[in-house]
């Protein structure tokens, strides 16, 4: 018994940012942060996305002025900026 893929349970990485409604590389990062392995598939030297990842792809999406994204800008805001002041306590 082969496995077979059927391509129409497959999308490409440029069908998939469309339907998630990011640019190509919003949708690899996000790929990168989820796992790749997990996410997708390579075929033909092409990387394929199962379309039943699509949820987990756009919960996983933050578009620009969304609740969430500002959540994340507020986390990464307190994390960083502050080696400048680090230095000159130092000096």
């Amino acid at each position: 018994m082969t496995d077979t893929i059927d391509p129409k349970d497959y999308l490409t990485m440029i069908q998939t940012a469309a339907k998630v409604g990011c640019t190509r590389r919003s949708l690899y990062r996000i790929i990168d942060r989820l796992g790749v392995s997990r996410i997708c598939t390579t075929a033909f030297g092409r990387r394929l996305v199962h379309k039943s990842m699509l949820p987990l792809i756009k919960a996983e999406y933050a578009p620009m002025g969304s609740e969430r994204r500002h959540e994340i800008a507020l986390v990464a805001g307190k994390a960083g900026g502050t080696a400048k002041a680090r230095n000159r306590a130092k000096a």
